[in-house]
C-alpha cells in the first residue's frame, strides 16, 4: 500500500522547485557566485539597463529581478548591498513577489543575516496578498503538520496556486488528487492537470498523464475525455523536440511587458505603481530557491 509520506517524498523529489529537506541542493547562495550565469558576455545588457529605467520610474517588478542581478553577481558585477536595497524598496511598498523573495532570503541568510522568524513574517505577508509562490510554500508548510486543520488549509492554498498556474502547484494537486490523499481520489481533476502541465513542457507529468488515461479508460462515461488527454499526450512529443529556454528572450519578454504597460516612463503620472506578478499576463515570477546561484533559476525555475 502507497502512503503518503511517500507519495510526498516522490513528488518533492520530482519537483522542480525543491522545499523539502529530502530534496533540498547542498549548495548555498554566495553573493557574486555567478560560476554558470546566463547573463555573461553582455548577453543581458540591453534588458538590464531597461530594467533599470523602469525601476527609475516605479517598477517593483524591475526591482525584485534587479536585486538578484546585484546579489548574484550574474550581468552586471556582484553588488550585495545594492541587491538588498532595490529588494527592501521593493517590499517597502508592498509588492508581494518582493516580499517573497526577502523572505526566502532571511531564510536561507542569503545577503541578510538569517532570520526564520522575519521570513516567516514576509511569507505570511506575502500569503496574504495572493502570490502564488508564496501559497505554495505555505501549503507545503501545512500538509507537513498532523493535524487536520492545518492540512485542509495547505489544500485551500495549494488550490489557489494551482488556480494561477504555478507549475510546481498544479504538479503537487494532480500527485494528490490521483492518491486521494488530503482530498477525495479525482481521476479526472489530476488527469487535467496533467494535461496543462505536459503541454507546457513540464516532463515530469507525462508519466503520470500516462497512468490517468489507462485509469479512465476503464471508465464508459469517461470516452471523450480519454480521447482529449491522448491526443494531448500525443502532441506534446512534437512540442518537445528542441525546446529550448533562453533567460536573456525570457527577460526582454518581461521588460516588454512592462514598458507596453505605460506605468513606468517618463511620462507616467505615478512613479511608485507596480501589477502583481501572478502568471496571469506573462509576466514570470522571481522565486531564489535553495541553491539558486544565477539569474537563471531566479527567472526559470529550472534546476
Amino acid at each position: 500500500m502507497i502512503t503518503v509520506s511517500r507519495v510526498l517524498a516522490a513528488i518533492t523529489t520530482l519537483s522542480i522547485v525543491a522545499w523539502f529537506p529530502l530534496n533540498a541542493q547542498t549548495s548555498t547562495p554566495t553573493p557574486g557566485n555567478a560560476d554558470i550565469g546566463i547573463c555573461s558576455d553582455g548577453q543581458c545588457d540591453s534588458q538590464i539597463r531597461s530594467l533599470h529605467a523602469l525601476a527609475r520610474y516605479g517598477s517593483l517588478e524591475a526591482m525584485t529581478v534587479l536585486s538578484m542581478v546585484y546579489a548574484t553577481g550574474d550581468g552586471r558585477e556582484a553588488d550585495p548591498d545594492r541587491g538588498l536595497r532595490f529588494l527592501q524598496r521593493a517590499a517597502r511598498h508592498r509588492h508581494p513577489m518582493a516580499l517573497f523573495q526577502l523572505s526566502e532570503w532571511y531564510r536561507e541568510g542569503f545577503v541578510v543575516e538569517q532570520d526564520l522568524v522575519q521570513a516567516e513574517s514576509l511569507l505570511t505577508d506575502a500569503v496574504n496578498l495572493g502570490y502564488p509562490g508564496a501559497e505554495y510554500k505555505r501549503a507545503m508548510q501545512l500538509l507537513h503538520q498532523t493535524d487536520a486543520t492545518s492540512q485542509a488549509e495547505g489544500m485551500v492554498l495549494l488550490q489557489q496556486a494551482s488556480d494561477k498556474r504555478l507549475v510546481d502547484a498544479m504538479y503537487i494537486l494532480a500527485r494528490l488528487k490521483q492518491e486521494g490523499f488530503y482530498t477525495e481520489q479525482d481521476l479526472e481533476g489530476a488527469a487535467k492537470l496533467y494535461k496543462s502541465l505536459v503541454l507546457s513542457g513540464h516532463q515530469q507529468s507525462r508519466p503520470f498523464l500516462r497512468q490517468t488515461i489507462d485509469m479512465l479508460a476503464a471508465k464508459a462515461d469517461a470516452v471523450e475525455l480519454v480521447a482529449d488527454l491522448q491526443q494531448a499526450y500525443d502532441i506534446e512529443v512534437i512540442q518537445v523536440i528542441g525546446r529550448d529556454f533562453k533567460v536573456d528572450t525570457m527577460l526582454g519578454h518581461m521588460v516588454s511587458q512592462l514598458q507596453r504597460s505605460g506605468l513606468y516612463s517618463r511620462g507616467s503620472i505615478m512613479r511608485i505603481r507596480s501589477n502583481p506578478c501572478d502568471g496571469g499576463r506573462g509576466c514570470y515570477s522571481v522565486i531564489p530557491e535553495r541553491g539558486d546561484t544565477d539569474l537563471n533559476q531566479t527567472i526559470t525555475g529550472q534546476p
